[in-house]
């Protein structure tokens, strides 16, 4: 695919083996960009327990954390080439393969978890599924919720879509953050995830956004004095299977795999609930201020706005489909 970086050294000696049979339990591999102390890597090697016991020995599990499959588009395509059998991602891959349904990926569209769930059981969900697998071959499961983003900054209140306007705010660099913060009247900069906490300690930008567990993991409370309760984005991870799943593993084996997949999913999107209350208990003993707000007029502006941006890319009506499905 056109845009793609080339895939890592250690991903393309990994390649010339895959698939390869190995003497012994067969391997189940996993992979994702979040690190060992994460949620999500807790999960993931709960459900590997289960499989390894479940499958009396047979099948045998490899985690890959932190990116050492390469970053999220070269586990993607390691997905594709059969070096890893199942993926964890974020929601960046939609735009990559069906931008049509970017607005999954749009501020003020969820409401909460219960409202991103009855969409993905949906037709908009379903869709986006089917989407994805005629195109990249990469089937989505249920989702594994990553606790909504919230707005935050060095020095400023933001009580209102108005307080916005001149506010230097770093956005991931992904068009729906950057044209929909645009339209909120911020001056938006992408800056790279890495360089995000010097931006932020030198005053380059003046905020950011993020789920609370990145801002405590990469100790962002530290040079932020303000967040402001937007919940903008119900955020969630893409779990995802690749093309030679049920090629590499019998109807067992993936019965297998599946239910623990299912109990640490069940597992997963209990706990954000609890790890998030945590880490705002840190973050405010660390001397940073909660700001309760109204979001509806941003959510207000967000339907008037998002959509135009995205008009000729994203299925019309989509967006409203989603935000109004209650």
């Amino acid at each position: 695919m056109n845009g793609f970086r080339l895939i890592i050294p250690a991903l393309l000696l990994l390649a010339a083996s895959c698939g390869r049979p190995t003497a012994g339990p067969k391997l189940f591999r996993i992979a994702y960009a979040q690190g060992p102390t994460e949620l999500l890597h807790q999960a993931a090697a709960r459900m590997a327990r289960q499989i390894e016991d479940d499958s009396g020995g047979t099948l045998k599990v490899r985690l890959y954390p932190g990116g050492q499959l390469g970053n999220e588009r070269e586990i993607i395509e390691g997905l594709k080439l059969g070096c890893a059998d199942m993926i964890v991602t974020g929601g960046a891959v939609i735009g990559w393969y069906a931008p049509e349904f970017g607005a999954f990926e749009a501020p003020f569209v969820w409401r909460d978890y219960a409202h991103v769930e009855r969409a993905w059981a949906g037709d908009a969900g379903a869709a986006l599924r089917q989407t994805m697998e005629q195109r990249a071959d990469i089937r989505l499961l249920s989702l594994w919720f990553r606790g909504p983003r919230y707005l935050t900054t060095t020095s400023r209140k933001v009580l209102s879509p108005a307080d916005l306007k001149g506010l230097k705010l770093r956005v991931p660099e992904l068009e729906v953050f950057i044209k929909s913060w645009q339209a909120f009247g911020a001056n938006v900069t992408p800056i790279p995830f890495t360089d995000m906490f010097m931006a932020l300690k030198l005053g380059v930008v003046d905020g950011q956004e993020n789920p609370l567990a990145t801002v405590y993991a990469n100790h962002l409370h530290e040079v932020q004095k303000y967040i402001m309760e937007t919940r903008h984005l119900v955020s969630f991870y893409l779990p995802a299977l690749g093309p030679r799943f049920t090629r590499r593993f019998t109807a067992a084996e993936q019965a297998c795999v599946m239910r623990a997949f299912e109990a640490a999913t069940a597992w997963h999107n209990r706990e954000v609930e609890r790890a998030e209350a945590t880490y705002r208990k840190e973050i405010e003993a660390a001397g940073v201020e909660f700001i309760p707000l109204d979001v509806e007029p941003f959510r207000k502006l967000a339907r008037e706005r998002i959509p135009a941006e995205f008009r000729g890319i994203w299925k019309p009506g989509l967006y409203e489909q989603l935000s109004m499905d209650q």
